[in-house]
């Protein structure tokens, strides 16, 4: 038994669900894919798919298997890539999860200027802001904002960003402005339902930090729309300041009460823990550092 080949084709079986997908993308036989993936089932002792009528799937043994050995699987193939491609242009696929305001804001020229550098390399970007699984969404390179859970994937902080809070000078000259965090309980304000506080948001008073409980009429899953709404006059938000920043600045925007807004959080580039990091993963890292310092 070749155990590569089996592995590689038990690893495919698991991400297309499909005996004959599998057969295609690896352009073999249907029946030498059963039959690498049942030699190495035999090889471990221990059955790693469930097989029906209509769809594949892992048992929890294949599913634990395919999550340690895809990792080690990549890693090899990247190494080999590194010694025998080192000259050649990057190819193949790159694939990117991150923040939906922060990647239109501002990754999207990072992956305008990658693209016209590496013209061979398929970027693809999945804008979301819940966390994914980088290993079964087969995720290359992560970007995610604020704490991180532990986890056994590389975290390399790349910025910061701050927490502000924000109104239009329309909503302070009817409304007021608030000279305390706890003054914010009895005034308008636009939830970003992203944050993972919700209506409860962390601040700074005489006291230490605080939780400030706010009310808000308008909750959007969008940090981009509630500035936005902000901007209306509509009440008041708290929101990172990559996306209030140029309206602070143009006067559009006043930044208010910020004695009492929390330290910076930290913006972290996330990739599988191998040590020799992929080319094409490494030249976006570089770019993506190079763009927040």
């Amino acid at each position: 038994m070749n155990k590569l080949s089996s592995l590689q084709a038990f690893i495919t079986v698991v991400e297309t669900e499909n005996f004959s997908e599998t057969a295609r993308r690896l352009g073999v036989s249907k029946a030498l894919i059963s039959k690498q993936v049942a030699q190495l089932e035999t090889s471990l002792g221990v059955r790693l798919l469930h097989r029906t009528t209509r769809r594949v799937s892992p048992t929890s043994s294949g599913q634990a298997y395919y999550e340690r050995s895809k990792p080690l699987l990549v890693e090899l193939n990247e190494l080999d890539d590194s010694l025998t491609n080192s000259d050649r242009a990057l190819q193949g696929e790159l694939r990117i999860s991150a923040p939906t305001t922060f990647a239109e804001m501002h990754l999207l020229p990072i992956i305008s200027a990658y693209s016209e550098q590496n013209p061979e390399v398929h970027v693809k970007l999945e804008l979301t802001d819940r966390f994914i699984n980088l290993v079964d969404d087969r995720i290359d390179l992560a970007i995610r904002i604020g704490q991180l859970e532990e986890s056994s994937l590389v975290a390399r902080k790349i910025g910061e960003i701050r927490m502000m809070l924000c109104a239009a000078p329309e909503f302070i000259h009817t409304h007021g402005l608030p000279e305390s965090p706890q003054e914010l309980s009895d005034m308008a304000c636009v939830l970003d339902s992203n944050y993972p506080g919700g209506n409860q948001w962390q601040l700074k008073t005489a006291q230490g930090q605080q939780t400030v409980t706010v009310n808000g009429h308008i909750s959007v899953n969008n940090a981009r729309a509630v500035c936005d709404l902000v901007r209306q006059g509509k009440g008041i938000g708290f929101l990172p300041s990559f996306v209030v920043n140029d309206y602070i600045r143009r006067g559009e925007l006043i930044n208010i009460l910020k004695d009492h807004t929390p330290d910076s959080i930290g913006i972290y580039t996330l990739y599988l823990h191998r040590k020799h990091l992929s080319q094409k993963v490494r030249k976006m890292l570089d770019l993506l550092i190079d763009s927040t310092h």
